[in-house]
């Protein structure tokens, strides 16, 4: 029986848009003639609010998952065996008991890093430490203990295996290091599933054409050739498609969560769990928790046409540079609420773009 597990509640962005007699996707022309649309965009992200409650294991690979078998030094299986899996981070334990084939499994478990403990009376208390997990990971963590007529604790540092021997789904995990380091134009975290072989970015005209403005401006993803409806996209197991069945569920901005609120995130192309659903490709995101330790971030990212080489054409027809000027900036923080038991983690970005099109400025 699970002694506990981690239940995460995510609030979704919001956005303001101001400026008079301007609507949201349309471009108003003043008496003026000068174009202007003024949009701020203001996302308050509280991305993870845990709690340790009691509850049953659901959507074990959704998540992460650590399983295996507890036997003795002859191959013996040990029903009864104690296995203690405790993150490292949050210092949450979750505990459970092997069944009558010395098998256990413990499921639900946030991507990171965790020590996994086994023990029986008289027999010896073994620990592995750093077992790190990834989203929808399922590792194997087998367990020998030797007989010993006092309390002992053998203690053993060991990678997770590279080869997953208990799914046949394919994939690829995009971690938070590759988001925040990886070159991204508008910081949107699902630009990054084209890492995944065989996925590719439709062009808008291809994705809708002339429906687009139906299914939104966000980006539209095929995977082997497949088609972009059906897809699923899911950020902590709830689907945030828009009901067209499209897309990563922001429509109207372009965009998705930034990459701050995002810890990583899974991208199953194929033989994939039925638990899924979707037509051929699932998506499945994990924001970020807290943790038993306080940390935040500040980031500007800045681009500007002064920083850009001038257009051959514009050079040739002697027509100046188009403005253009893009600041996204925002922040994060995240920390206990109480230790090893509640966290939170909140994060906050905002765009402003200042550019020039066909003539008409542009304020967004």
């Amino acid at each position: 029986m699970l002694r506990s597990n981690v239940i995460r509640i995510a609030s979704a962005c919001a956005s303001a848009h101001s400026g008079a007699g301007t609507h949201v996707g349309t471009l108003e022309v003043p008496s003026g003639g000068e174009h202007i649309v003024t949009r701020s965009l203001v996302a308050v992200c509280i991305a993870a609010l845990s709690w340790a409650v009691a509850a049953n294991a659901a959507a074990q690979a959704v998540r992460a998952t650590v399983l295996g078998t507890v036997t003795d030094r002859t191959g013996g299986v040990l029903p009864g065996a104690t296995v203690n899996v405790t993150n490292t981070e949050t210092g949450v334990v979750q505990t459970t008991v092997a069944d009558s084939q010395g098998r256990y499994t413990v499921s639900n478990l946030l991507p990171a890093a965790y020590n996994v403990e086994a023990s029986l009376s008289e027999f010896q208390t073994v620990v592995r430490q750093g077992i790190r997990l990834v989203v929808g990971s399922q590792a194997v963590v087998d367990f020998t203990l030797g007989p010993s007529a006092v309390q002992e604790t053998i203690t053993v540092t060991a990678d997770v295996p590279v080869v997953d021997t208990v799914s046949v789904a394919l994939g690829t995990v995009i971690e938070q290091k590759q988001m925040a380091e990886l070159p991204l134009i508008d910081r949107s975290y699902s630009k990054l599933i084209v890492l995944a072989p065989g996925a590719n970015e439709l062009p808008p005209a291809t994705a809708g054409g002339q429906f687009q403005q139906f299914f939104g401006r966000q980006p539209q993803y095929t995977v082997s050739g497949a088609r972009p409806e059906g897809q699923v996209f899911l950020m902590d197991n709830t689907n945030v498609q828009n009901y067209w069945n499209r897309g990563s569920g922001s429509g109207q901005l372009g965009t998705t969560l930034g990459v701050e609120a995002i810890a990583e995130y899974q991208v199953l192309t194929n033989t994939y769990s039925a638990q899924f659903g979707g037509n051929g490709v699932a998506i499945n995101a994990i924001t970020r928790s807290g943790t038993n330790q306080w940390h935040g971030s500040l980031f500007e990212y800045f681009r500007s046409d002064k920083l850009d080489a001038s257009n051959y054409f514009d050079d040739l027809l002697n027509r100046p540079d188009p403005t253009f000027k893009k600041n996204q900036f925002g922040a994060s923080f995240g920390g206990p609420v109480v230790r090893n038991k509640a966290f939170f983690f909140a994060s906050y970005c905002r765009y402003f773009i200042l550019a020039t099109c066909c003539g008409h400025r542009l304020i967004v």
